[in-house]
């Protein structure tokens, strides 16, 4: 049997729960899910919000879970930590900045 990394299995797990709630925003409607969100309060319609917001926490789950299963099948470097917290710092700024200058014309 081959050992199983312990920092394999937290991005596996870590991803595919990321995923699946990514899933059930975009898939699902569950908007609820998201922080600070309130539809009756907001200027932006819930099908943008699903749209943008459950793509970008799909994209940070299939990533997560791709880094688990490289890390479970070679050794990574302890620099891919900051790489992938960086990478999911830049998605989210990119989603709150998509959602901030989003306007009624726009097409989604």
């Amino acid at each position: 049997m081959v050992p199983f990394d312990p920092l394999a299995l937290e991005y596996l797990a870590g991803g595919l729960l990321v995923t699946v709630i990514g899933a059930l925003v975009k898939f699902g409607g569950w908007t609820w899910l998201l922080a600070g969100y309130s539809e009756s309060s907001s200027s932006i319609p819930d099908d943008v919000v699903r749209d943008v917001a459950g793509n970008t926490i799909l994209r940070i789950g299939v990533a997560v879970t791709l880094v688990g299963a490289v890390a479970s099948v070679t050794e990574l470097p302890a620099s891919v930590g900051l790489l992938v917290g960086a990478a999911i710092v830049v998605a989210v700024l990119r989603l709150i900045y998509r959602l901030h200058t989003w306007s009624p014309s726009q097409t989604t």
